[in-house]
Formats: structure tokens, sequence, C-alpha cells
């Protein structure tokens, strides 16, 4: 049986989606076996501010609280809204399975990006306050797909496969992928809000 991964129930948003990490990573056998395994605190610093996060890993269960734990093993300082940067890491000679164990957890497996779009847009287009048509492509070899209708889409975007999949999955923050200029995205002011807020809900794992 895979951990269970547990939070408070006021958790801050760097608490909701370290969690909705963990669960995604939790997904493969393999690793869930290897967690369970595991005893050790191990701090979550934001690279990009001051946000913080504890995991404590305690057999058959992973909490997640705020703030880093006086008492870490480890401490890892990563930007949780770029996959692509490097950590950094205290404690990981003192700790390695430990390390590993986090590291691989807030990493979890990303699909092709249309299976992580089809995921993403499937659970956004169940609301019917999500606007529709959407339609993705690829700048990579100009592959579309559209969900929600065959007509003019509302919203569109574009970007390499690599960045669409990651952002689609959930593990990067969709609305800054835009703005960093790694998505581009076609459409009015107020669908482009919609889409953002349930794209924040796919990041904490509540879509």
């Amino acid at each position: 049986m895979s951990p269970a991964v547990e939070i408070e129930a006021d958790a801050v948003p760097i608490v909701r989606i370290v969690a909705a990490l963990a669960r995604r990573s939790l997904a493969q056998p393999s690793l869930a076996k290897r967690i369970a395994k595991l005893n050790g605190i191990v701090g979550i610093q934001s690279a990009a501010d001051p946000q913080s996060a504890t995991l404590r890993f305690d057999g058959d269960v992973v909490r997640v609280e705020r703030g880093i734990a006086a008492d870490a093993d480890v401490t890892i300082t990563i930007d949780l809204g770029d996959p692509d940067a490097k950590p950094k890491v205290n404690g990981a000679v003192r700790h390695p399975a430990l390390t590993v164990a986090a590291a691989k957890l807030l990493e979890p497996p990303v699909g092709s990006w249309q299976d992580e779009a089809d995921r993403f847009f499937t659970g956004a287009l169940a609301s019917p306050a999500c606007p529709r048509p959407l339609r993705v492509v690829c700048t990579d070899d100009g592959t579309e797909r559209q969900w929600g209708g065959d007509g003019e889409p509302i919203v569109e975007v574009h970007g390499s496969a690599a960045r669409l999949a990651i952002a689609m999955s959930g593990s990067a923050v969709l609305p800054e992928e835009i703005l960093e200029g790694r998505l581009h995205v076609v459409g009015d002011l107020r669908n482009l809000s919609i889409l953002t807020r349930f794209a924040i809900d796919h990041l904490f794992g509540e879509l």
C-alpha cells in the first residue's frame, strides 16, 4: 500500500503544492515501497520566495507542514515553479537515502504533452465555467489538439512539447510559464483568468 500524504486543514500554498507532487510520485509502486521504509525529516525552502515546508517521513505516512522544522535532517532549496532549476541540498552526505527519496517525491514522472493536457482539460471542462473550445499547439512540429468542441478556440496555448508537458501536468505553474515566455497564450483576459484558476487548482492537486 502506498504511504498516505497528510496536510494540515488550513495548508498554505507551498504545502498543497508539495503534497500534490508527492501524491503523484507515490503512484509509482517502486518509489512508494522505498518511501514506506523511511523515517526522517526534510525541509523544503522555495528559491523563489520565503515560503517553506517540511516533509515528515514516518513509514506509511508522509506529513507535509508549513515552515522548516528545527530538527530537519535534510534541507532542500528548490524553485517549485521551474522543474529545470537545480536544487541546493544541505545534509545529503549524512542522509543520502532520505535526500534521494525526497527529491524523487518532488519530481513526479511527466507523460507526453497530449496525455497531460488531456488529463488537465478533462478536469477543467467538467466545470461549466471553463472556457471552450481550448486548443494546444506544439511549436516543435506544429501538432495540435483541441478540447471542448470543434469550433474556433477561445483560448490557445502554444509551446514546446517539453514545456507543455510540464505545465499541463501540474509540475509547473502555468501562469508563470506564460509570464516567463516559456509558453504563449492567445485569448482575452477574462478567459485566461478563468483558465489560470483551473491551472492553480491542478497545481494543488485539487482539479
